[in-house]
């Protein structure tokens, strides 16, 4: 079962600013799980968005329900989508060991002697390959990367058209601004954090590779020379110019969420929401205070390993602490996101920021515990339209769809879709489609939606939770310079 954690999607207005207490002083520690209010704890406020039966819906939810369909198409047997419609949390648990590849020249450099011992030259076959499989990783790493790149980039271009269209209404364009600027960080850290270092570490580890296993002839003054240069400090110095640009960026981070969190001091409404945030924050603050750090040492090492042995000591902390920084992200702080398409202008709806948070929370722990019940306006579980709509208006369609498709219980199922009049390996998954299946089939997807809601539907409200605090601790702070006397304005009114 999965548990609601602290970490959305909808674009909503910007809170007004409130004042809220500050934090304890012992709250500068970085918290690395959000705990949950005990069941003594009073629960959150009634949520309106809650109480009008969900039917406030942001303009992101609307689109979505006009759409009410995903194409799949089928790959080498499975059927998958066909194409990626959503910003994806898709940074690989492998990349984390892009240094562990890079020390693979640990034999060639210590024993860099004539003639090569054999137990060196085993250690250097093995490194050397582990350094050139390591290019695997980073292709499909960096493409995976670019997809999210080239949808964020298209989403920045219809929201700057949507500012030049609502331009007068300076609630809107406040909101506009907000998605904006966390979309700079967003695709900041799909090219530094995944792209640059796709590049500059891949190549790296091919030339590295490369002279390890050149190191293995190097009886040959000519091959003995090569090596020493491409597994010496030709083929480290691309980590170590990657560990400066890192640790730029991460610096900006550090400065960026301080900011941040400095500002919802003064002005985040909610007690609980005010935790949350913090919490985000001083994560996003860990990462990238570590990942930083982490580039430059390791960085440095790489270069005192083309002579020195003991350049891989130093580089053992730096191994382990890449691969924890990669799970953190992963787990911690990474989402995914439905993008805007191409909607009208006149389409926008917005509910405020502080219900969908309220709301996105409420859900997590509804769903999360099966003694709870979500209001029957909202959804009623023995009932497959009812869920269905829910799942709609929710914005989960594309994810349940690739979950139909990932489940061995219910991926058969998908045969049953017609197909594509343009393409037979292509199927179309509506609530019209679904509903023409037999009885029998929609039992078991009954029951694999029930399912899907209290597991993969959890995971969903917690991404749009770690987005929508994003999204609030940069209004906040935009609103805080923007107008700092603003607060003192309205205690005295």
């Amino acid at each position: 079962m999965v548990t609601p954690a602290d970490s959305s999607d909808t674009l909503i207005t910007t809170p007004s600013p409130i004042h809220i207490p500050q934090l304890p002083p012992n709250s500068t520690t970085i918290p690395m799980e959000v705990e949950l209010p005990s069941p003594t704890e009073s629960p959150p406020p009634v949520v309106p968005k809650l109480l009008r039966e969900a039917s406030d819906i942001t303009w992101l939810e609307s689109l979505e329900s006009k759409k009410g369909q995903v194409v799949l198409v089928r790959r080498r047997g499975r059927y998958r989508l066909l194409y990626q419609q959503q910003f994806k949390n898709s940074l690989l648990a492998s990349v984390g060991y892009l240094e562990l590849a890079n020390a693979g020249d640990f034999a060639a450099n210590v024993w860099n002697e004539i003639p090569v011992p054999k137990f060196a030259a085993v250690l250097m076959g093995i490194g050397g390959t582990l350094a050139l499989g390591m290019l695997l990783v980073v292709i499909y790493d960096f493409r995976l990367s670019w997809t999210n790149v080239k949808l964020l980039r298209a989403e920045r271009d219809h929201l700057q058209r949507l500012r030049q269209y609502h331009d007068k209404n300076a609630e809107l364009v406040q909101l506009i601004d907000s998605r904006l600027g966390v979309g700079v960080r967003e695709i900041g850290t799909e090219v530094i954090d995944r792209i640059v270092m796709d590049v500059l570490m891949g190549f790296g580890s091919l030339l590295v590779g490369v002279g390890t296993l050149m190191a293995i002839g190097g009886a040959n003054p000519h091959v003995y020379k090569a090596s020493n240069l491409l597994s010496g400090y030709i083929g480290n110095s691309l980590a170590a110019i990657f560990g400066l640009v890192n640790a730029i960026w991460s610096g900006y981070l550090l400065y960026r969420f301080h900011m941040h969190d400095a500002a919802a001091f003064a002005r985040e409404p909610s007690d609980d929401i005010r935790r949350r945030l913090h919490t985000r924050v001083r994560r996003f603050q860990w990462h990238a205070g570590m990942n930083g750090l982490n580039g430059l040492v390791a960085g440095a090492a790489s270069m005192a390993t083309a002579e020195r042995w003991w350049g891989y000591v130093v580089l053992i902390p730096c191994i382990i602490s890449l691969v924890m920084c990669n799970y953190f992200w992963r787990r911690k702080l990474g989402y995914d996101r439905p993008l805007l398409g191409h909607a009208s202008p006149t389409e926008i709806q917005v509910t405020p920021l502080i219900e969908d948070l309220q709301y996105v929370i409420v859900m997590q722990r509804t769903l999360a515990d099966p003694e709870r019940s979500l209001p029957l306006a909202i959804i009623q579980p023995d009932s497959l339209d009812s869920i269905f709509q829910f799942i709609v208006r929710e914005n989960m369609l594309v994810t349940y769809c690739e979950s139909l498709a990932r489940d061995k219980s219910t991926r058969h199922l998908l045969a049953a879709f017609p197909s594509s009049n343009t393409s037979p390996d292509q199927i179309t998954i509506s609530l019209d489609a679904l509903f023409r299946l037999p009885p029998s089939h929609l039992d078991l997807i009954l029951e694999h939606a029930k399912q899907f809601l209290q597991t993969t539907g959890v995971r969903v409200f917690t991404n749009r939770e770690r987005y929508l605090l994003e999204l609030l601790g940069y209004a906040v702070c935009q609103d805080h310079k923007r107008a700092p006397t603003t607060l003192d304005t309205i205690e005295h009114t």
